[in-house]
């Protein structure tokens, strides 16, 4: 029984004041009361008067309440315990005593509504009104609190889904790393190897087998330094060296023999830090893709520009048959731009519709943002 009491006890207070919370509760509470005397106006104007002199009603003894909130809780003096919390309350409902009759008065000459206003202080009457002004404001509390704790939760599992997001974008780039080197170091190296082996064949070969090292030689060689070239550029791109606009023209390459891609990069993007770059290059990639399973387009353009404060506009858009925005389906494609796109801090817009093909495009803040 007495622990029964004292969580009750603990239940009534002392809470901190929201005064906008304050004043939307009770402003909600007396338009209520009031809203019966706007159904007993005429319709037209004087409907539209009687709704606003019920809100300015409203907001009156509302405002007084919220103010009264935010100066005592910025203003304290003194020690704030469940005593001198209810004391605060009481206090402000006693200063509301004289407003009501004025309140009465209004909507009496204005609406012709009668609206039961206390003249003298009755305790009992008092007392109650406070106990229900208690427990309104514990409930408004317990709300905000439970709504505030759920917001917390949501927003901590969406940090726990970014940072997931995060790790596997970047366990991605590792994985594609550690294959470029291995196409780099090992796979050219005896590439390599095995053509010399075959030219030192070739001599001692008839002029038949020789023709026919010679042609295994040169595909070999193209595919060491052409083919895996290109795909270790593509797999972990060198930026610094081949230069963002000429990597993404390799990557584009791959694609062209289906489509024809128009690529335009301005010089302040070709300066921006690596990170911001390889993000864009991801989600062209990407797009790229898209646009040739999904489309099929025949014609994609790819432009990148950077303002002089650092902000990015990137725009891909095709001539594929294109769809309404609810029928794009969230696949693997698109995750894997959202994610880019997170992880720059960015934003994504999509415009496209039937037979208007598609067109994306995605903004990044400052690069000294990103780096």
């Amino acid at each position: 029984m007495l622990s029964a009491f004292k969580k009750y006890w603990s239940w009534l207070g002392p809470y901190p004041y929201n005064p906008w919370l304050i004043f939307i509760f009770f402003a909600s509470i007396y338009f209520s009361r009031f809203l019966p005397g706007i159904n007993q106006q005429p319709e037209g104007g004087a409907r539209w008067i009687g709704g606003l002199v019920i809100l300015l009603l409203a907001a009156f003894p509302s405002g007084i309440f919220a103010l009264l909130a935010y100066f005592v809780q910025r203003y304290r003096i003194w020690p704030f315990n469940l005593f001198t919390y209810v004391l605060e309350v009481a206090i402000g409902q006693a200063l509301l005593l004289p407003v009501s009759p004025i309140i009465a008065l209004v909507l009496k000459n204005q609406l012709n509504l009668e609206f039961d206003a206390p003249v003298a202080l009755n305790f009992s009457l008092f007392i109650a009104s406070l106990g229900l002004v208690l427990g309104m404001l514990a409930i408004m509390h317990h709300a905000e609190r439970t709504i505030l704790d759920r917001l917390k939760s949501a927003a901590k599992l969406v940090a726990k889904l970014e940072l997931e997001r995060e790790g596997l974008i970047r366990a991605d780039e590792e994985l594609r790393q550690q294959t470029s080197s291995f196409l780099h170091d090992r796979v050219q190296s005896d590439l390599m190897i095995a053509s010399l082996k075959l030219k030192s064949i070739a001599g001692s070969a008839s002029a038949e087998v020789n023709e026919v090292i010679d042609r295994v030689i040169a595909r070999l060689e193209q595919t060491r330094t052409i083919d895996i070239k290109d795909l270790v550029q593509v797999l972990a791109p060198n930026f610094e060296v081949a230069g963002f606009e000429q990597s993404v023209q390799v990557l584009a390459q791959t694609y062209r023999t289906s489509m024809n891609i128009g690529i335009w990069v301005d010089e302040t993007s070709e300066n921006l830090n690596k990170a911001k770059l390889l993000g864009v290059f991801r989600i062209i990639e990407q797009a790229l893709l898209n646009a040739l399973i999904h489309g099929p387009a025949k014609n994609v353009n790819v432009s990148f520009e950077t303002d002089k404060e650092g902000d990015s506009r990137l725009e891909i858009s095709d001539d594929g048959p294109g769809c309404s925005v609810e029928e794009i389906e969230s696949g693997v494609g698109t995750a894997v731009i959202d994610s880019w796109v997170g992880i720059l801090n960015g934003t994504k817009t999509i415009d496209t519709m039937p037979d208007h093909g598609y067109r994306l495009t995605v903004e990044f803040g400052s690069s000294k943002d990103h780096g």
